[in-house]
């Protein structure tokens, strides 16, 4: 978002990042509507993990 309160284009900010202007175009929407917080991460639908947190640990 520093970019963003920098007033930096948003094409500019999409090859800086590496994303899609479609993904930029809906990070600044949903900050001017909610702020940080509507950034972060959300849970998500789908198939519960089947690996205890103690297997995810080996993996790493």
């Amino acid at each position: 978002m520093a970019h963003i309160k920098e007033d930096k284009p948003h094409i500019q900010i999409t090859k800086y990042l590496k994303v899609s202007r479609t993904s930029v175009n809906k990070w600044v929407s949903v900050f001017l509507e909610e702020g940080l917080a509507g950034l972060q991460e959300k849970p998500r639908g789908g198939r519960p993990a089947f690996l205890t947190p103690k297997q995810r640990e080996q993996l790493y």
